[in-house]
Parts: C-alpha cells; sequence; structure tokens
C-alpha cells in the first residue's frame, strides 16, 4: 500500500536551489523576510479577501471548462483524490483519498476515501461519487479537454462505500497526476453543471456569485473536512473570496497600492524589483518560484511555418537571456529544449541550440524567404506572456521576419488556436506535473483539433509518447523522453523559452501565504485556505 504524509513547507535547500540558482534565490529572498509570514501569530477567521488575476473564469462546469483561472477557481469550490504537493517536487499526495494500493502490474488503483466528507449540498461524499466524476469526464459527450489523460481507464467500480478500484488497460506512469483538480474534481453522482451553475463540490469555499469572465465571489463552507496541522483549527480562515478580472497589470498594481484589493497575481516585474529594493510601508512583493514555461507555437499545417527549416531560423534568431532581461527584467530562467529546468527531476538533458543571427538568415534563405517575410502573431491582450512580444519581435525583426501582433480574448484565443485558425503565437503554459502531460498533450497525432495546437503529426513521436506513459519506473523512462525531446529539438513544433518568475503582491496583513504553488489557489497542506487576515 502507498501512503502519502505530510510534507513541511519549510525553505529547504533543494527548494532554494530550485528558485533559479543561488544568485537568483537571494535576490527573490531579499523580498520575502518570512515566506510563511504571520507564523508567530495564531490565525484570525473572517474577513474577505479581494483578489486581482489577470483572467476571469469563463464557465464554472469543472470538467468542461478547464481554463487556468478556471480550475484556479476550482481549487476553492473542489477537491480531488490527489493533490500536488509544492514545487519542486510536485509529490502526488492525498486528497479526497486517504491512500491507495497499486497492483504489481501497475494496471489497478485501489483508493480509500476520507469518511465524514461532506459534499455543499450537505451529502456525504462516496465511491459513487468518484465513480461518476471520472466516467464524466471521460465520457466523449461531456467534451472534457483533459479527457485524453482518461483513455487509458478501463473500468471505475465503487467497491463499496468508502474504496474505488479502478482497472486500467495497460499500465499508465503518470496516472495518479490525471485525479487533480486540474482533471477532474469530484462532484455529486448524476450531478449535470452548466458553465454558470456549478455542481456542488467538497472544497473550503463555496459560489455566491459569478459573472463570467468578470468576477468570482465564494463564501466560507462551514463543514470543510480539513484542519490547520498546525493550530488544529477548522480551514478555511477567511469568510470570502472575491477574485477580479484586471487584464492590465499595471492597473492591478495600483488598486493593490491604494488599497482596494489584497492580493495580486503577476504584478509588473519592474515595479516588483523596485519594491524589493525600496520597500512601500504595507505592501509585500513577492517571487517564490517558477512556474509554467513560455513557449512558441507554429502552426505546422500552414506557410510559412510548415517548413522546419523557418522554425528552426526561429530558435536560432532569439537569445533567450537577453528576452529575460528585457521582458521579465531578470526573472525567469531559460529552458532547453522542454518545458521543465535543468534542476527538476523530469529534466532530460540535451544540446541546446545556440542564438546565431547569422544561421537564422541562412536557414531562412535556404527555406526560400532569402528577403525574409511578414507574420501575425495571435496573442491574448494583458497576459502572462504578452510582456515577452515585443522583444520577441524586435529580435526576429534582425533575421528579417517581420511579425504584428493580433490581439485578443482568452475566450476566443483558444477557439482559434484549437481550429488551427493562426500562424504563430506565444503562450505561458501551466506547470506540468509529467512529461507525458507536457508532451503528450501538446504534441500527440491524436490530440490534433483538440489540445495539439500546433498541428503537428509524427508517427515515430506517437510511438514514443505511448511508450513513455507505460513504463512505470522514470529511470526507464528517461531514455524514451530523451528521444523525444530530441525530436522536439530538430522539428521544434514548439519552441520552449523559458520559465518566468511568478510574481505576487499582498497588503501586509495577509498572513499564511506560504511557498507552494505560487499563484495557484490550493496545493497540498497550502493555498488560499490557510490565509487570514491580520486586521
Amino acid at each position: 500500500m502507498e501512503i502519502k504524509k505530510a510534507q513541511s513547507q519549510e525553505l529547504t535547500r533543494r527548494h532554494f536551489l530550485y528558485m533559479g540558482g543561488l544568485g537568483m534565490a537571494a535576490t527573490m529572498l531579499g523580498g520575502i523576510p518570512n515566506l510563511g509570514h504571520g507564523a508567530d501569530k495564531r490565525p484570525k477567521y473572517g474577513g474577505r479577501l479581494r483578489v486581482a488575476e489577470r483572467f476571469g473564469s469563463r464557465g464554472l462546469d469543472a470538467h468542461k471548462n478547464q481554463f487556468f483561472m478556471d480550475f484556479m477557481n476550482y481549487s476553492l469550490m473542489y477537491n480531488a483524490l490527489t493533490i500536488p504537493g509544492p514545487i519542486p517536487d510536485m509529490e502526488m499526495c492525498p486528497d479526497l483519498a486517504e491512500s491507495w494500493e497499486i497492483s504489481r502490474d501497475s494496471k489497478e488503483y485501489t483508493f480509500s476515501l476520507r469518511k465524514g466528507v461532506k459534499l455543499h449540498h450537505g451529502k456525504e461524499l462516496d465511491s459513487g461519487d468518484v465513480k461518476y466524476s471520472i466516467e464524466r469526464v471521460k465520457d466523449p459527450a461531456t467534451r472534457a479537454p483533459r479527457a485524453y489523460a482518461f483513455q487509458v481507464i478501463d473500468s471505475v467500480n465503487a467497491i463499496d462505500r468508502y474504496l474505488v478500484r479502478i482497472r486500467l488497460k495497460e499500465p499508465f506512469a503518470p496516472f495518479l497526476t490525471t485525479l487533480t483538480t486540474m482533471t477532474c474534481p469530484i462532484i455529486p453522482a448524476g450531478w449535470e453543471p452548466t458553465g454558470v451553475k456549478p455542481a456542488p463540490g467538497t472544497g473550503p469555499f463555496i459560489l455566491k456569485s459569478f459573472v463570467p469572465n468578470e468576477t468570482t465571489e465564494f463564501t466560507r463552507y462551514d463543514n470543510y473536512w480539513e484542519v490547520d496541522e498546525k493550530t488544529g483549527d477548522r480551514l478555511p480562515y477567511l469568510d470570502a473570496v472575491y477574485v477580479k478580472k484586471i487584464p492590465d497589470e499595471a492597473v492591478r498594481w495600483t488598486a493593490l497600492k491604494a488599497g482596494d484589493i489584497d492580493y495580486v497575481g503577476y504584478p509588473p516585474r519592474r515595479a516588483v524589483v523596485e519594491e524589493q529594493k525600496n520597500p512601500t510601508p504595507g505592501i509585500l512583493a513577492l517571487t517564490p518560484n517558477h512556474v509554467g514555461c513560455v513557449m512558441i507555437y507554429f502552426n505546422v499545417s500552414k506557410p510559412p511555418f510548415d517548413n522546419k527549416k523557418v522554425r528552426q531560423a526561429v530558435a536560432h534568431a532569439i537569445d533567450k537571456r537577453e528576452l529575460i532581461q528585457a521582458a521579465l527584467w531578470g526573472l525567469g530562467e531559460p529552458v532547453n529544449n522542454q518545458p521543465f529546468l535543468s534542476r527538476s527531476r523530469l529534466y532530460v538533458p540535451v544540446q541546446d541550440r545556440e542564438a546565431d543571427l547569422a544561421r537564422a538568415k541562412q536557414l531562412l534563405a535556404e527555406a526560400g524567404y532569402p528577403n525574409g517575410f511578414k507574420t501575425e502573431f495571435l496573442q491574448i491582450g494583458g497576459s502572462t506572456e504578452f510582456v515577452t512580444c515585443v522583444p520577441i519581435l524586435g529580435q526576429l525583426k534582425k533575421a528579417g521576419i517581420d511579425g504584428t501582433l493580433k490581439l485578443t480574448d482568452a475566450a476566443p484565443w483558444i477557439q482559434s488556436m484549437q481550429k488551427g485558425d493562426y500562424t504563430i503565437s506565444i503562450r505561458n503554459d501551466i506547470v506540468r506535473f509529467d512529461p507525458d502531460d507536457a508532451y503528450y498533450i501538446n504534441l500527440h497525432s491524436g490530440e490534433v483539433g483538440k489540445n495539439n495546437w500546433s498541428r503537428y503529426q509524427n508517427k515515430d513521436l506517437d510511438k514514443l509518447l505511448n511508450e513513455g506513459r507505460r513504463i512505470s519506473k522514470w529511470g526507464d523512462r528517461v531514455p524514451v523522453y530523451k528521444k523525444v525531446v530530441e525530436i522536439i529539438r530538430e522539428d521544434i513544433p514548439v519552441l520552449y523559452l523559458c520559465q518566468m518568475t511568478v510574481t505576487i503582491g499582498i497588503r501586509d496583513y495577509v498572513k499564511g501565504h506560504e511557498f507552494g504553488m505560487a499563484t495557484y489557489f490550493c496545493y497540498y497542506k497550502g493555498g488560499i485556505k490557510k490565509v487570514w487576515l491580520d486586521k
């Protein structure tokens, strides 16, 4: 039996080194006198936390609406069988499942559920709810974006009230990573939520109001099952959480300094750097860790990016370190043909491609574009990655690629990307818990029209991706994913550039925000459920 136990939230040497090297870690810690600030005081109940984020949620069907801001909301409203631990390890930990057993052939998972967990409408959670939720995500009629993760499931059986057995068609190494709220929040059996009427959950907060793509407000769920392991207090501490969409980072920062907002995700990096040098009374500017990956999507199904040499030219034209300094004020780190940093346990070493303007021009000439060409970037205005657009366009201009920007909102952007109605686009991807989650969803031929937005198809890569997910031991998976990364390096259906250092701004009375998953609202033993207001 595999039983998960609580992990320490202290800043270990491994976490310290992960935060961008010793120099970057020292810079970041300079602005964080105590990541778990408020630990010397007993938390208080009450208060309304006002949050400003880049995006608004598009809808609240927990299995269908799964953009970044959607599952940020779900982490407040729902639980799942498993939950990620803090960065960098991101080990899968128990959530609604207290423990699990994995069969010797790695094809059968038996989960023991927590007893006495109440859903928001009063019913006790049981194995039937888990079975229903998994099967609803798996059902093609649901059109769940992450249903691909459950293709491997053969059957789900409720053995008794608190025991669920899932049988797989074949071994699937990252299976536990697919059982978080990012893929399958648990809802009551038989419930059919809509985009504006969510299903009840078991999370620390209940939905109070929702204006699509604008605001969401939650109130405390008094019967939430989890307690603070340090104090024994029942969580959460806050009475309410109000999340407002403010696309402009400067406006978010101004709202924080004016006292209109308590917590902002991704304030301007320049402001954060300056704030850490010259602190403003009442404000804390935090840079806790790297999350996600800035990457370029090429639509390889139409010119000019159907030509591999053109994509390689782009890779040679971009100087990643210069980009980080120009766009991110140094708050980031280059990646090497994959979305994982070299200190990550998921990193696979390969030879990186160096910035080389002369080589970029040569490749363009060989591809039939000796005088370069014009292209249009489809981008979300005000998004996290938007700050990288101008520097990237400037670097490409030197190679002869004249790029312009077409701005849109998140919902139409996603539709265009899925349909292939774009030429090139920059995106900051979410954190990935496993190489399978990073590569299969983005590059497998079976995901074209759904999640493979580059529309790249390669039978050899498909075979490797299928093989990698069947192998249980990480050591045996490494050679497979090394070949995967080498194919990505050569063909460049997507170009991985860098990981951004997350920036967060909070008022100094916001306590309990510990190091974990940065702006992610919930992780094992942490998140908004532990935040309290000292006022």
